[in-house]
């Protein structure tokens, strides 16, 4: 019960784009980057050159295919049954995905970021561009009440963290209210990632 999707996709592409993405990344943290204390964060991707407006669409074709895959349906029947209009696509609404935000994270020796989702998003993506090793995530139990109190036994993953372990050229996507952290990276080379907030655009003839 109350299971939670999560995608881990491997870019075709990943080699082509990722060392440019790289440089991309590092130029905006010498340039305009915001210093969290925890982290670097770029300006919106759409403010970059190729290959960042290609990743996007791969992203977003990648997040469709995985709610279509998901619901079985395509994804204008899905919105559609959703809002409670069986039938789906009749009315002629066409439904895609769109990144209402999107950035470059560079993290250094000791960065780490704190579990947090991320408000009013469908889906969160996480793309890897570059690390000197395996990138970790965390994903976080997503039923709220589980930390306020000790069961004595433990079922159903109750508290439960699972960390991924990606690799550069990898893509996480996964619900935008699932809580989720990056724990303490520990090497002399940077850890680049790029990610999105994503939302359905519905357009009606």
């Amino acid at each position: 019960m109350f299971s939670t999707p999560v995608a881990q996709i491997s870019c075709p592409y990943a080699e082509e784009w990722n060392a440019r993405l790289a440089r991309l990344a590092l130029e905006g943290e010498e340039s305009t980057a915001l210093d969290f204390g925890y982290k670097h964060e770029s300006p919106d991707l759409s403010r970059w050159g190729a290959p960042a407006p290609e990743l996007t669409r791969w992203v977003g074709r990648m997040c469709r295919q995985l709610v279509e895959k998901l619901t079985g349906r395509s994804l204008a029947e899905a919105y559609a049954a959703s809002r409670g209009r069986e039938g789906g696509n009749a009315d002629g609404t066409e439904v895609g995905v769109t990144a209402s935000r999107s950035w470059a994270s560079v993290y250094r020796r000791g960065d780490r970021h704190e579990a947090h989702f991320h408000p009013n998003t469908a889906w969160s993506a996480i793309y890897y561009v570059s690390a000197p090793g395996v990138c970790e995530l965390d994903l976080l139990d997503p039923r709220p009440f589980v930390d306020y109190f000790d069961p004595g036994i433990a079922l159903a993953g109750e508290d439960q963290r699972i960390r991924l372990r990606c690799a550069p050229g990898d893509l996480v996507i996964f619900p935008g209210w699932l809580r989720h952290a990056v724990p303490v990276f520990d090497d002399d080379a940077a850890r680049i990632s790029l990610s999105w907030n994503l939302n359905y655009a519905v357009a009606r003839p």
